[in-house]
């Protein structure tokens, strides 16, 4: 089978030549694969619910009414399962989707989730300390829980490890690719691969690879290539009132400014005023929902590259004879840490929606947030997305505020070729583009939710770029790149 993996890329250069380009009308997405689970602590969402209860138990009480549940804290634990996999990224779920947070860290020390932690420091280490000590006694309380850092976000790092190891969920991944079958004859196969590899294609290459076996094998070789873009998604959620949210940011800032103007006088005191400024922004902002969603959201990257593929594949996913037992004793199989972003999501009033319809949109874009997010922070991360129309200078790719994309946002746009020397597949920058102003799609999850949220001229822009059904961006040359690929490069605005 190894061998076919050569035959196939020499297919494709006898096909389409050295510098071949894979061109489609509106071919889909060059997806990575992810597998994503909850970090569920029912600890953090019972202090949750008396939280809200303490800081507005007749709306708390309104709430459970109206919504038949018995508490709001574990609401995405319950939604979590139901939420799609965003179109950009292939479902490459396991059997295990929400981790008990609690039970991992139950006999767990500091020192150990210390070890876990990346080694960072900055404003997060920053903002901690000052939460610990000066923060609490400015603000009046003994703790901040949202300066203050929680035993999730403290042991989180150390949960999902434990997690990952005990599971060996590098393995299953692998095993999953390879289409492990305890029953089958060879236990692996390539079908999920070569399936994922013509995902791709166009309709007129799929209509040509039904009638030429040689070309369809050429676009399934193409899922070899995807294992290196195979990731874990692990989230925290958080459903808190927004009243509690905000007397938090209340706190923090003022005990900040209050430090600060102990500290630095005159400039102290201006940084008081700004605070405050920007405090009554934030609330306001707040307050026009009752309820959010906040998703604290860890990234792992499955380690692989033409070393481990060789030896798995001697060993492994192309001996007929061998087991799942076979691949977890090579010990090949390892996920990589990449990096934390945190996103938050305001759940809109609709009155002909029930609480967990409205959570679940909220929890999903929170998710989305996490992601866009971490496709910025982490290039690593970031995907090729397809170019679905060109015509006289402008692009049209179907993505938009749901993908986190923003006005201003520079895309390189990329030609698919096949490299030579190593029979892989690359991407050539041939140009640039940026989002054209009053041109991003809006395709936010609940998009009919948080238009009807709105009012005026607010709820009209949002209409109209909900209609608009692709985002648009100007590109430099008036050449045709449909079918070409765009991958983001300079992000303008933040993810909100």
């Amino acid at each position: 089978m190894k061998i076919n993996k050569l035959i196939l890329a020499s297919c494709f250069v006898t096909m389409l030549g050295t510098h071949g380009i894979m061109k489609g009308e509106d071919v889909k997405f060059m997806r990575s694969s992810i597998y994503t689970v909850l970090v569920n602590s029912n600890d953090q969402n019972q202090r949750l619910d008396r939280e809200a209860i303490e800081t507005d138990s007749a709306g708390y009480a309104l709430t459970l009414q109206e919504s038949g549940l018995s508490s709001l804290g574990g609401v995405p634990q319950m939604v979590f399962p139901s939420i799609a996999i965003p179109e950009q990224f292939n479902d490459h779920n396991l059997q295990w989707r929400i981790i008990d947070f609690d039970a991992l860290t139950a006999d767990m020390t500091d020192e150990e989730a210390k070890a876990a932690r990346p080694k960072s420091g900055g404003a997060g280490k920053f903002m901690k300390s000052l939460g610990g000590s000066l923060l609490a006694g400015a603000s009046g309380k003994q703790e901040s829980s949202l300066v203050r850092v929680e035993k999730v976000d403290d042991y989180m790092h150390a949960a999902v490890n434990k997690f990952l190891a005990d599971n060996k969920v590098a393995d299953y991944m692998v095993a999953k690719w390879y289409g492990y079958n305890p029953e089958g004859k060879p236990q692996f196969n390539t079908g999920l691969i070569q399936e994922r590899g013509l995902e791709n294609a166009s309709a007129a290459e799929l209509s040509k690879a039904n009638a030429n076996a040689e070309f369809k094998a050429m676009l399934s070789s193409q899922g070899f290539e995807l294992l290196n873009n195979t990731f874990v998604v692990a989230t925290n959620l958080r459903f808190r009132n927004n009243k509690a949210l905000a007397q938090e940011i209340s706190d923090m800032v003022g005990g900040a400014a209050a430090v600060a103007a102990q500290n630095a006088g005159a400039l102290g005191s201006l940084a008081a005023f700004g605070a405050k400024k920007g405090t009554e922004a934030a609330i306001n902002g707040l307050m026009k929902d009752m309820y959010s969603v906040t998703a604290v959201t860890n990234l792992y990257k499955l380690d692989w590259n033409d070393d481990i593929d060789m030896a798995l594949s001697d060993k492994v996913l192309y001996n007929e004879n061998a087991t799942l037992q076979d691949l977890l004793d090579a010990g090949l199989c390892k996920l990589s840490y990449v990096g934390q972003t945190k996103a938050r999501s305001g759940v809109k009033k609709d009155k002909t929606k029930t609480l967990d319809q409205l959570a679940a949109s909220a929890t999903a874009r929170a998710i989305d947030m996490a992601l866009a997010k971490l496709q910025v922070e982490n290039e690593v991360f970031r995907t090729t997305v397809p170019i679905s129309k060109s015509a006289d200078g402008f692009l049209y790719a179907k993505i938009g505020s749901k993908e986190g994309v923003n006005e201003g946002d520079e895309y390189e746009v990329l030609e698919q070729q096949l490299d030579e020397k190593t029979n892989k597949m690359i991407y050539k920058k041939v140009a640039s583009a940026k989002v054209e102003k009053n041109g991003v799609w809006f395709n936010t999850t609940g998009a009919d939710e948080i238009i009807a949220n709105a009012e005026g001229a607010e709820a009209e822009a949002m209409k109209a770029a909900q209609e608009l059904g692709y985002t648009k961006l100007k590109v430099g040359k008036k050449n045709d790149f449909s079918g070409y690929y765009l991958r983001l490069s300079k992000k303008k605005g933040k993810i909100e």
